[in-house]
């Protein structure tokens, strides 16, 4: 068994390839298990978002989205959104619940579609709300545990892999503990690098 840790976090486009590169290779391979180690690139940002080009110069980010665009081609990724960011504390502790219940591939999914191809503020849990029902949960029991902070220490747990694995940036693949896979490219060629 190959065990897989990826660093990751909703709001951040790269990770939407990170994570449908970590979906079809779960579907190819029944022998690879794959946790999800919530990274918050933003736990201080305004629950209204805001708007990268308050934090990006317009030429880089048009530069990475060529990039990204490039890379997320290959999974039928669509990115109408490439200029507002949100706030993915709630968000994250959902994805928590999701897992839970078994459903965290189809909740993150919705999730990165949420906030890229429909450009909807996850800061807002109505939006989060939405996003779990789409995906069959139980919105009441979500947003119950949510309040009660039973997610809150898987949370911290994360932030303290983030400085045991000194990820940083997302998305991180660490490989049975020991490889850290960073780089993203092509599937073939970055399953290669993870895998061999």
């Amino acid at each position: 068994m190959v065990n897989i840790k990826i660093f990751s976090d909703f709001a951040c486009p790269f990770c939407y390839i990170g994570f449908s590169i970590a979906d079809k290779l779960r579907k190819e391979n029944s022998n690879i298990n794959i946790e999800w180690i919530p990274y918050i690139l933003d736990s201080n940002l305004s629950l209204d978002g805001d708007d990268l080009l308050n934090h990006i110069p317009r030429e880089q980010l048009d530069m990475s989205y060529r990039r990204i665009e490039r890379l997320g081609k290959e999974y039928g990724l669509i990115y109408n959104n490439k200029s507002k960011k949100f706030n993915t504390n709630r968000l994250h502790l959902a994805a928590l619940y999701a897992n839970k219940e078994d459903k965290y591939y189809e909740f993150a999914k919705e999730a990165f579609k949420t906030i890229f191809e429909y450009g909807k503020n996850v800061g807002d849990p109505a939006v989060v709300n939405e996003i779990g029902l789409s995906t069959g949960l139980n919105i009441v029991e979500m947003n119950n545990c949510i309040e009660e902070g039973t997610f809150n220490k898987r949370l911290e747990e994360g932030r303290n892999l983030i400085s045991i694995y000194e990820v940083e940036s997302v998305p991180t693949f660490i490989v049975d503990d020991k490889k850290k896979v960073e780089l993203l490219k092509d599937y073939e060629k970055f399953k290669k690098d993870l895998l061999e």
